[in-house]
This record gives structure tokens, C-alpha cells and sequence, in this order.
């Protein structure tokens, strides 16, 4: 989607703190993506989700570039090669409630399951103050540190792949990644129970999935992870927007890749020590 289509999809009656908040935060996107690969251009970067509260409030837009040549992977001679892709998403709030913000994520581009860097590769600062200028905005990017991140992470798939992980232990390790809290208790047939049983079942179903695609594997659980990170379910049982699960993923990610190449690491053990969010004694309704 081009920022012409993105404008014709926005309603003429919305409000117009909404639609600034949209549209400030789409030129900040292309210009932050400019600055961070500037070999690139504006026309060559799509708009791929938008998510924010019907209040507009604040918005969150991804851009994507629309050709292979921003992909890495993980390629192996006699293998399915895995590709991979940058999104660049910025974050706009007109209330106050969220601060600006630039965020540099990374895709499965068969499946588009992505995840949230959790290195800091683009800082940025206002000149006089002038918010809400796009000229008023100064970016700095650490171009080392996102290469050296993409090499990173490529080693990283390919380390999780030969990770054996039994399909018995997907499920904790999803609900631990994310930090999905179960109850203490639920009462038989009540909403709260019904809205519990089918985050379990949507859990379940990805788990079920990846393991037969990808094996059971730390590759297939981490698809997992972002797939659940990348398309939330609405429940209320859930407590963090895609951002924030994204984010999650990301130093799951990380941490993950960490231990198990540790000498003499288990999965068993990893999970038998693995801390598992603590129950919650009440149910609160997502925002």
C-alpha cells in the first residue's frame, strides 16, 4: 500500500486529531526509513499494518520494502532458503499517552511473522522542540549495529533449528515467552473460563502447526511465539497489544539462542527452571 492508497482508506468523517496522528506518523515512517537505509526510497516502502484505538489516541504504522534487496536469511547448500525482512515502525500519539517512537523489526516473509529488535538502532531527537515538523526531527542510526544484528540473527535461526525442542514443551515456553498469566481459578461455564479455553485452544492450534512444519525445533517455537506476537487473538485474558508481544519475542529471542548454546544445556531442564508468569487472582478487560 502507497501512502495515496493509505490516505484514501481513512474515513472523511474521522476526527482530525486522528487522522494528523495518522498522517504525521506515515511521513516520520518514510523518513526514518530513508535515514536508515538510504539507499533506498520512499516509493519503495509500503505501508503493511497500522494498529491504534479507535480513540486515535495514538497509531503504530509498519513499512515495509517491497523488493528482496533489504533480505537476509538463513541459506543452506541443499536447503529451503528462509528469508527475512526489515519493517520499520513508528509510533505517534497526539494525547501524550505514548511517546514517539522508532522501532526497527524483522519478518518471516513466507508467513510475515515478525518480532521487535530489542537493540536500539535509531535514535532520534526534536530541533527547538518543533513536534510537529517533519524537518524538526533528527535521526541518528547505528548502521554498524543493525548489520552486525542482521548477521547475528541469522546465526540465530540457523542455531534454532538444530535446536531439538519435544512438542510437549512448546506450550510452556510460548505461555513464559509472552508472559500469558493463567487464573488461579476459573469457575465452570462462565465467559472468563470460555475466553481461557480458547486462548489455550489458539495456542494449541499454532503449536500443532509449526511443529508439523518445521519440527519440533526452538525454530518452530519461536514461529510460534511470533505468529501468536504478530496476530494477537482478542481476549481478555490478554493483556499486551502486538507491540509490546512483539517486543516480547524479540528478547525471547535472544536470551534463548544464549542458553542453549551453552555447554551441556537441556531442554528439560530449561524448562523444568524456566519461570512461568505467575497466576493472576483477577480478570481484567483489555483496553
Amino acid at each position: 500500500m502507497n501512502m495515496d492508497e493509505f490516505e484514501l482508506e481513512r474515513e472523511a468523517s474521522a476526527p482530525i486529531d486522528m487522522l494528523e496522528t495518522y498522517f504525521s506518523a506515515l511521513g516520520w515512517a518514510y523518513e526514518c526509513c530513508r535515514h536508515v537505509f538510504p539507499n533506498t526510497n520512499s516509493a519503495e516502502w509500503d505501508v503493511s499494518a497500522t494498529d491504534g484505538p479507535s480513540t486515535g489516541g495514538y497509531c503504530q504504522i509498519d513499512l515495509v520494502h517491497r523488493t528482496a534487496a533489504l533480505d537476509f536469511g538463513d541459506v543452506r547448500p541443499g536447503l529451503r532458503p528462509e528469508s527475512f525482512g526489515p519493517f520499520i515502525r513508528v509510533t505517534n500519539s497526539y494525547n501524550g499517552l505514548r511517546a514517539l517512537a522508532f522501532d526497527i523489526g524483522f519478518y518471516r516473509k513466507v508467513c510475515q511473522n515478525g518480532l521487535i529488535a530489542p537493540d536500539t538502532i535509531v535514535q532520534f531527537k526534536f530541533a527547538h522542540q518543533q513536534r510537529h515538523l517533519e524537518m524538526g526531527i533528527r535521526f541518528e542510526v547505528a548502521r554498524d549495529r543493525l548489520s552486525r544484528l542482521q548477521t547475528k540473527m541469522s546465526d540465530q535461526f540457523a542455531a534454532l533449528k538444530k535446536c531439538t525442542v519435544p512438542r510437549k514443551a512448546f506450550e510452556p515456553m510460548v505461555r513464559a515467552a509472552l508472559m500469558i498469566r493463567p487464573l488461579k481459578s476459573t469457575r465452570p461455564e462462565t465467559h472468563e473460563a470460555h475466553e481461557w479455553a480458547s486462548l489455550e485452544a489458539h495456542v494449541q492450534g499454532l503449536c500443532n502447526r509449526y511443529a508439523c512444519e518445521l519440527g519440533e525445533t526452538g525454530y518452530a517455537v519461536l514461529n510460534v511465539i511470533t505468529d501468536f506476537a504478530s496476530r494477537p487473538p482478542r481476549n481478555r485474558h490478554l493483556h499486551r497489544d502486538r507491540h509490546g508481544l512483539q517486543r516480547l519475542a524479540g528478547t525471547w529471542l535472544t536470551k534463548f539462542t544464549h542458553e542453549c548454546a551453552q555447554p551441556g544445556f537441556a531442554i528439560d531442564t530449561h524448562v523444568g527452571n524456566m519461570k512461568t508468569p505467575s497466576p493472576r487472582a483477577d480478570v481484567l478487560v483489555t483496553a
